[in-house]
């Protein structure tokens, strides 16, 4: 994918998110690769073998840094670095450890429509175990991918996970823990070109860096709790708009609220009702749990670019929780851009 699609795509999808996006104020992590070390590796690919790198022609390097589970779609920055005269000379190459990642496997390939699936799950889900519990704060965990990542000139893609745990009180008040953990990458190619590229001890930053650990964060002025009406509900689920931009709702909502059991078969119906989502079957999401699935394409308008998206939301077997969402380039090629995981959602009375 060249660059400028996939500018495009994190343009087009915030724009989306807009004001609703669930991480505006968050607390930016230190971005895992300095601008230095981006632009060694991009300049080594054309370094001399030997001697001084001799003055050349200014070379771009992107680097995008976020700031939440949906940073890639919601909350990335680009900044754009440049360079021109003397660098140091590289240094020798090293392997870089970190998976390759392949698209969730849906167990329903063909273009089923999801709502009689959807309207079934709803009509048989069962309390989660959030329901009925007290405590001062709602609790999510999360772990994401995509955020917090680095492109080559060529467009090569890498990328860390990223962990959140993150605490909110009913009066706004909030806390969150980040982390950063592996590297990922969306396919070989991008493994294979940082792999060639030098290393700095800033590549690694779970392993160079302590975690900061809890921060409080600016105050939430949004209300705590979704509505219990079902009319509000859909205007919340932006039901009015395309198919891919309400499955990206969807994710904001979980990540941000504890849903109750009749809101869940609101918000599974209210889906079922809006055409644009397939239904795809059992599968299993990245943290190994079994769920059931839905997608929606994310389709540019025409003639800004090629790129095609699909938009994945796994849901909980059970309590029609939201597990996992992704969000997959389609074309020019087949690749995961994003991914989300639900770890937990609680409440609780302490932050930690």
């Amino acid at each position: 994918m060249s660059e400028r699609s996939t500018m495009h795509t994190k343009q087009q999808v915030r724009k989306i998110l807009g004001p609703a996006d669930p991480a505006r104020d968050a607390v930016v992590p230190p971005a895992p690769l300095s601008a230095h070390d981006v632009i060694i590796r991009a300049e080594a690919a054309t370094a001399t073998p030997a001697g001084p790198v001799r003055r050349g022609a200014p070379r771009r390097t992107v680097l995008v840094g976020a700031a939440a589970a949906l940073a890639v779609l919601g909350s990335a920055g680009v900044a754009q670095v440049l360079r021109d005269g003397p660098v140091p000379a590289p240094a020798p190459a090293q392997p870089v450890a970190g998976t390759v990642l392949q698209p969730v496997s849906y167990e329903v390939t063909a273009a089923e429509p999801a709502g009689r699936h959807l309207r079934a799950l709803a009509a048989r889900i069962v309390d989660a175990p959030h329901e009925g519990a007290g405590g001062r704060y709602v609790y999510h965990h999360t772990k994401s991918w995509g955020g917090m990542t680095a492109f080559s000139p060529e467009g090569h893609m890498m990328s860390y996970v990223h962990e959140r745990r993150h605490w909110a009180a009913d009066d706004g008040r909030r806390w969150q823990d980040d982390r950063v953990l592996d590297v990922e990458f969306p396919d070989p190619a991008s493994r294979e070109y940082w792999s060639t590229r030098p290393q700095s001890p800033s590549a690694n930053p779970s392993a160079t860096r302590p975690p900061e650990g809890i921060q409080e964060i600016p105050r939430d002025e949004v209300a705590r709790r979704v509505p219990a009406d079902r009319a509000e509900l859909a205007r919340w689920l932006w039901t009015d708009r395309p198919a891919g931009e309400v499955a990206m709702r969807m994710y904001q909502i979980y990540s941000s609220y504890l849903v109750p059991r009749r809101t869940r078969a609101d918000l599974l119906t209210l889906l079922a009702e809006k055409p644009g989502f397939v239904w795809r079957g059992r599968v299993v999401d990245r943290a190994g749990r079994q769920g059931v699935a839905v997608t929606a394409d994310l389709v540019p308008p025409p003639g800004e670019t090629p790129q095609r998206a699909q938009m994945l939301l796994v849901f909980h077997p059970s309590t029609g929780e939201l597990l996992a969402y992704e969000y997959l380039e389609t074309a020019p090629k087949r690749r995961v851009l994003h991914y989300l995981l639900m770890i937990e959602a609680r409440r609780t009375d302490t932050v930690g």
